[in-house]
């Protein structure tokens, strides 16, 4: 969820705070017993033996060599249909269709659209193939023609158009669903062509649409999305749904699969209370899966960089923050490769380096104390008192570092930047508030800077980031109030491209990631990795884009 610009306020306001908080909820779930993993490829990699890896015991916090990578296991050459699974996961179970958690979203349903899990960019999906008008105001779908419900009912464009119309309505009260744009009209033309329109350009919405899970109109119209049933969570996902208990959900294989029938055929997803109890259930032999930040013994470990930045924000609205020269000091005087190399993959900017729009000439500046100090003497920050604190016109060079409290990898990583920043002669005083304490401060702007974890966007637009219109505090997404209007030329020439060609929308999104680079908004650090541990299982492949559960079809028993 990364923000809304449908009609309704409200609901946009919504998005962005649910989405931000979404995000930060699964980093916290996972924050228990986090551990420092190698740093991730941002490629798709096959399960590879644990022995590659530190590993932690818990309580145990260890960091991992930044040299240190993954090496391929080698697949059996014969696999079988057969065996049971079961997945770990974590917190209560919801039977709102929008807030399921992703193994059972990604077992049960099935998107128009598909992400590449190598570089970000769309795949054929349920719809077999898109078109884009030129004033890139319209989209058309058209589906396959071999894709049945779980319940053996024909998938029509009229499933499609329900899910779309009821998802993009203001008034269905759920966990919003995708960014919708500037929606004007949903229609199914045929039993295989949907056309959506939109009242001004939005190639951004061909992404969002995309990814949304297509829903039953035969089970669920007339329905309320927000309790389903079980008999009533119907898709045309890998697996169907067995039983609903409170603490475990069962699958079992859907052999009319349109991919293919799935190799393992008995599946169980069990939630545990905290991260913590759900690595221990793998530990015991309890559990054959679970998506964490350590890497367990005796597992099978895939490592991958998640779709997401920490960085340190700078409120541009507040001196010193205000002059760019002092952020771009402070971005030289983080040494963002220790940094990074403690959690996951260094960034140059707001985009994993593998994704498709990344242009691939960014460099922040590298780590150099010595060029820092002269960028504040350039802006008159100086030591005149040596006191080893700069100052300007009998003002200390002290700020506030804010940080959430409950993520361990931001309080370690606040505390390293405090240090880093007090060798360039400025002054942190960190600041700890608990999750939700923490969003309502950076999003009302109350901070001079703040270590903040945002997902990034499948898509490349990232206005909700860096335009003008969401500089609102307390509703939109640009925290740090920065301004620049060649990024606002760009953003709009990016969802006006015509037929939403992604040549045409990666040209003109590159003068977004220069600005960045030029005007430091944020001092974008690292992505966190995420490692997928898995026994008795092979054949999946986690990816950054895609996530954990992308390919659930492909899994298989080992032998």
């Amino acid at each position: 969820m990364y923000g809304c610009h449908v009609n309704s306020f409200v609901w946009r306001s919504v998005f962005i705070w649910f989405g931000v908080t979404l995000l930060l909820l699964s980093a916290c779930q996972a924050a228990p017993e986090t551990v420092a993993p190698s740093p991730a490829t941002n490629s798709p990699t096959v399960f590879v033996s644990a022995t590659s890896l530190p590993t932690a015991r818990p309580g145990e916090t260890r960091a991992v060599s930044p040299t240190s990578t993954p090496t391929r296991t080698p697949s059996p050459t014969v696999r079988a249909r057969g065996g049971a699974v079961t997945v770990a996961g974590v917190g209560a179970l919801k039977s709102e269709v929008t807030a399921l958690p992703d193994f059972v979203a990604n077992a049960l349903y099935d998107s128009l659209l598909e992400i590449n899990p190598r570089d970000g960019s769309l795949l054929p999906g349920l719809a077999e193939r898109w078109l884009v008008s030129d004033d890139a105001k319209t989209v058309v779908f058209i589906l396959r023609e071999d894709v049945r419900w779980h319940d053996g009912a024909l998938l029509t464009a009229d499933d499609v158009a329900f899910t779309l119309k009821t998802l993009s309505d203001a008034k269905t009260r759920l966990t919003p669903a995708a960014d919708f744009g500037t929606l004007q009209d949903i229609r199914a033309d045929n039993a295989r062509t949907v056309t959506v329109t939109f009242s001004e350009p939005y190639c951004a919405a061909l992404t969002y649409l995309g990814a949304v899970k297509i829903l039953p109109k035969h089970v669920l119209e007339n329905q309320t999305l927000a309790n389903l049933a079980p008999s009533q969570l119907v898709g045309t996902g890998p697996l169907k749904l067995k039983t609903w208990q409170a603490d475990a959900l069962t699958f079992q294989a859907n052999d009319a699969y349109w991919k293919g029938a799935p190799w393992l055929m008995d599946w169980t997803y069990r939630v545990y209370p905290n991260a913590r109890a759900a690595n221990d259930a793998v530990r015991q032999g309890q559990a054959d899966v679970v998506a964490s930040s350590v890497a367990l013994a005796d597992a099978q470990t895939a490592a991958f960089a998640d779709n997401s930045f920490y960085a340190l924000a700078f409120n541009n609205r507040r001196a010193p923050f205000d002059d760019a020269r002092v952020r771009q000091a402070f971005t030289a005087a983080l040494d963002r490769a220790a940094l990074a190399g403690a959690h996951g993959a260094r960034l140059e900017t707001s985009l994993l380096s593998t994704f498709w729009a990344n242009p691939g000439n960014l460099a922040l500046p590298q780590f150099d104390a010595a060029r820092a100090k002269k960028l504040l003497a350039d802006a008159g920050w100086r030591d005149t008192d040596g006191d080893g604190i700069a100052d300007k016109d009998g003002q200390a060079l002290s700020m506030t570092l804010w940080f959430q409290s409950d993520d361990p990898i931001a309080e370690e990583t606040a505390q390293r930047v405090r240090a880093q920043l007090q060798a360039i002669g400025a002054q942190a005083i960190l600041k700890a508030a608990e999750r939700t304490l923490f969003l309502t401060r950076v999003f009302l702007q109350e901070f001079d800077t703040a270590l903040v974890h945002f997902n990034i966007p499948l898509d490349p637009d990232q206005s909700y980031f860096w335009t003008a219109a969401e500089d609102a505090p307390g509703q939109g997404l640009n925290v740090t109030g920065y301004r620049n209007e060649t990024v606002e030329r760009a953003m709009a020439a990016g969802n006006a491209a015509a037929q939403c060609q992604p040549n045409a929308r990666k040209q003109a999104y590159a003068p977004v990631w220069q600005a960045l680079t030029a005007d430091a908004p944020m001092a974008f650090l690292f992505a966190p990795a995420r490692i997928l541990n898995t026994r008795r299982v092979q054949g999946g492949a986690p990816s950054s884009f895609s996530g954990a559960f992308g390919d659930l079809e492909k899994w298989s028993a080992a032998p």
